[in-house]
């Protein structure tokens, strides 16, 4: 009975040391025979290559013309990242072509841009790509309003990955200019919700108030689109039967060339009102009108459009019509500025703060298309047409004209 117990605990002995030399020798294969495969240096490295394949410069295909321009304006067929820098973009790795041909295949591109403001006339049998990569994106760019929309977007369901437009809701915005601020070089407006300075009340400037002294006229207009959506011919008609207003252009009886210094000059030598009035009275939707006099001139603009104005330009540094219930309310205030120049002189209290700049649409493409995380999260527009028309326009004005 003893023997069969020494036996058995002989057994249990060596059952043990076999057990832990199993371990051991599981351990040893683990950490030395395998250690390569399960490397976790070698893990992080193979994704940094990985990573740095994705990373290669990203080509961005125009695939349609900008109206009638086919490179959209561009200073060559084909720009790259000398262009971006140029623009100081914050990622500047991409390539912006017209040339289909650039690449060997069409999926080859990161991104298509097609122009909806127009439509496409390529030919009836190639309207749009006929190979279409997962990883590719579809951009439908558009600066001008639904109102002047002529491409037909019913048929583009499920076809649009991200938009490029005005709006400030789009994917990529492509608004006509920026305000930034002179002392951080930030970017202030348009914003949803920018954080404007605003120093006007104690604004006082003696050689502006000179400048404004010489005024002899009131209001004037540039103006070459007539009878437009917005009817803003008619207001301005409503305006001049109680003021004083030129209109050059088509639209009116007087000319002067475009871009002619004399127009500029005289916009700050002679008239105290530009009326910056918009074609269409929608969302987000201001053009370069008002951006242009207020750069160039000192010449307070009066702006209506449909637009939150104090999302895109400096506080008290226009005159938004459409905050006034009649054209007499409007004209009344106008009249008082006239009179009072030192509170007529306040609107250029934000030139010794801001600058206007142009806008680089192009420039948050390119970075969106290297943030790994904006190209996995793959989107499609179900209904463009939708999106584009449905309340971002009206056609009744707030001033009651």
């Amino acid at each position: 009975m003893i023997r069969k117990m020494k036996r058995h605990r002989l057994l249990l002995y060596l059952s043990f040391v076999a057990f832990c030399l199993l371990i051991a020798g599981s351990f040893l294969i683990h950490t030395q025979c395998l250690k390569p495969s399960v490397s976790y240096y070698k893990i992080l490295e193979d994704h940094i290559r990985d990573r740095r394949v994705e990373d290669r410069s990203k080509y961005i295909l125009l695939y349609t013309n900008f109206f009638d321009v086919k490179n959209w304006k561009l200073s060559a067929e084909t720009v790259g990242p000398d262009y971006f820098r140029s623009l100081q973009c914050p990622v500047t790795d991409c390539v912006l072509t017209n040339n289909r041909e650039l690449l060997s295949t069409i999926t080859d591109y990161d991104a298509l841009v097609f122009h909806i403001a127009e439509p496409w006339a390529y030919s009836l049998f190639e309207k749009v790509p006929k190979l279409r990569s997962p990883h590719q994106i579809y951009v439908a760019a558009n600066m001008e309003s639904p109102a002047h929309t002529k491409h037909l977007l019913g048929g583009d369901r499920d076809f649009f990955n991200w938009t490029m437009t005005y709006r400030l809701d789009s994917d990529v915005v492509w608004n006509y200019n920026n305000f930034v601020d002179a002392e951080t070089e930030v970017v202030v407006g348009p914003s949803e919700r920018p954080q404007w300075r605003n120093d006007h009340e104690e604004y006082y400037n003696e050689t502006v108030l000179e400048l404004v002294l010489e005024k002899t006229k009131m209001g004037v207009q540039f103006v070459s689109h007539c009878g437009t959506i917005s009817k803003r011919d008619d207001l301005v008609r409503e305006i001049q039967k109680l003021t004083d207003v030129d209109i050059y252009g088509k639209c009116g009886n007087m000319e002067c060339p475009r871009g002619s210094p004399r127009c500029t000059q005289m916009l700050t030598i002679d008239y105290r009102f530009y009326f910056a009035f918009e074609n269409s009275l929608c969302r987000d939707y201001i053009t370069e009108k008002v951006y242009g006099v207020m750069d160039a001139s000192w010449i307070v603009p009066v702006v209506f459009g449909g637009a939150d104005y104090t999302r895109f330009l400096p506080p008290h540094s226009y005159i938004d019509a459409q905050q006034f219930n009649t054209v007499g309310k409007l004209v009344e205030y106008l009249s008082f500025l006239a009179q009072n120049p030192k509170e007529y002189v306040k609107y250029f209290w934000w030139k010794e703060h801001y600058r206007i700049t142009g806008s680089q649409p192009f420039c948050d493409l390119c970075r969106k298309l290297h943030d790994i995380g904006t190209r996995e999260r793959m989107q499609y527009y179900k209904d463009i047409k939708a999106w584009w028309f449905d309340g971002a326009c009206h056609v009744d004005a707030k001033i009651k004209f």
